[in-house]
């Protein structure tokens, strides 16, 4: 049973299916000393409980200045509009992700699959090509573009003074040409973070994989899966 936890020093758990709301991913903020960073924002417009949780956690929603968004869909940027008017915080997403989310395409986002409208959300930083740096607080996200799941998936590598975390949310797939997915895109994107220097797998759904061994062994099971290992 899962419940809000702090993964390493500056990095907590503060959404999922189980301490937030049953349609959510999982969602994780950054403690960046003057501001925070949340990576994703659940499937909910009513982000009541993410902020419970944040509270919980000893620190205050009022500081979230960035949000990360690593894909369009809907369990994942459903409180992104909510975040954006409540706390003034901006969202920044891949630009090849970007239209759906500002258009709140039903297809796209897979808002349709789960039954419920999503408000449109403007992105506020559109990231573009294969990888670069977004500068929060004293902290630096390193995002690298891993295209598959949807074109404009990303995964980010963060540096803390507990090791090295990588968030690369849904790993699984699914891939659906609903969501412009591309199978062998996200097997060169799930080897390229096979080749990161990261001690701590932050996924989507599926939790928290330590050391990176272990981590690996979660990639690569996917990657037999689908036939590309």
């Amino acid at each position: 049973m899962q419940k809000t936890s702090r993964i390493l020093l500056e990095v907590y758990l503060v959404g999922s299916s189980e301490i937030s709301n049953p349609g959510d991913c999982m969602v994780y903020l950054v403690d960046c000393r003057s501001e925070l960073a949340l990576i994703d924002a659940g499937v909910s417009a009513d982000i009541s409980k993410i902020c419970r949780n944040i509270k919980r956690a000893g620190l205050d929603p009022e500081d979230i200045s960035t949000l990360f968004i690593t894909h369009s869909h809907i369990d994942h940027v459903g409180g992104a509009a909510s975040f954006r008017k409540k706390y003034g915080c901006k969202n920044v997403a891949h630009e090849l992700d970007s239209d759906a989310l500002e258009k709140a395409d039903p297809e796209l986002t897979g808002a349709v699959w789960y039954n419920q409208e999503l408000m449109p959300c403007k992105v506020d930083v559109k990231l573009s090509g294969s990888e670069g740096d977004v500068l929060v607080g004293n902290k630096t996200f390193r995002w690298f573009h891993t295209p598959g799941h949807t074109p404009g998936s990303i995964s980010i590598l963060l540096n803390t003074s507990d090791g090295n975390i990588l968030f690369a949310q849904d790993v699984h797939g699914p891939f659906m040409p609903q969501f412009r997915s591309n199978i062998s895109d996200w097997a060169k994107s799930m080897k390229k973070l096979i080749d990161l220097d990261f001690d701590v797998l932050a996924e989507g759904h599926f939790g928290i994989y330590r050391p990176k061994d272990r981590a690996v062994e979660y990639i690569k099971s996917y990657l037999t899966h689908y036939g590309y290992q």
